[in-house]
Formats: C-alpha cells, sequence, structure tokens
C-alpha cells in the first residue's frame, strides 16, 4: 500500500496528475481544511477508468462505488468519521488495469 498524495483543489484539476494505483491497494488521508465563515472542505478520490470492465473501488468503511468501463468516472468522499483527521484509510480496487486516481482537497472558489 502507498499513501496517494492530497492535491489543493484550488488551482483546479486541469494540471493535476493522476496516479497509477497499487495492486495491494493504497491509503489516503481523511482531512478537512477550515476556510473563511467556518466551513470544513473535504478529501475526495478523483477516479478515472478506461478499461473495457468496470471496476469497483472502496475507501474506508464505505460502500464500494462502481465505477463504469471504457470512460467511467467517479467522485468519492473521503468522509470525516471513519477515522480521526489526518489518519489515513485504506482504498482498495476490484483491478488496477487501466484505472488512475487523484486525491484532492477542496477548497474555496476562487476569487
Amino acid at each position: 500500500m502507498a499513501a496517494l498524495t492530497v492535491n489543493d483543489g484550488s488551482a483546479g484539476f486541469a494540471t493535476a496528475t493522476f496516479d497509477t494505483p497499487n495492486a495491494g491497494g493504497d491509503t489516503i488521508a481523511v482531512g478537512r481544511a477550515t476556510v473563511a465563515g467556518g466551513w470544513q472542505l473535504p478529501v475526495v478520490l478523483l477516479v478515472n477508468n478506461t478499461d473495457a470492465a468496470t471496476r469497483t473501488v472502496t475507501v474506508g468503511s464505505q460502500a464500494g462505488v462502481v465505477v463504469p468501463a471504457t470512460t467511467g468516472r467517479a467522485i468519492i468522499p473521503v468522509l470525516v468519521g471513519q477515522s480521526a483527521i489526518g489518519t489515513p484509510v485504506p482504498v482498495t480496487y476490484s483491478a488496477v488495469t487501466n484505472l488512475t486516481v487523484l486525491a484532492v482537497r477542496l477548497t474555496a472558489p476562487l476569487a
């Protein structure tokens, strides 16, 4: 298992680089960032599946999310409450062929 790097989403996702997931699974840190007004913004896992078969991605104790085949995409929240903030939770994949992932901390809209 490898720890997925959580990217800052304030610049958008156009320049973000997706990672290749590990067959044995990965981890992602639970966390939220405080912004003006006290709102808490979460971490999400973006998943892109270009394989001919569907993939199921499970984050922590949440139900698995089925990512459609060929051009499938999913946004999976990393829910606080699964573990302490900053503590990694497991991410598992039914298969990793033609699958890419990106961990992102959502941020306030740009001015």
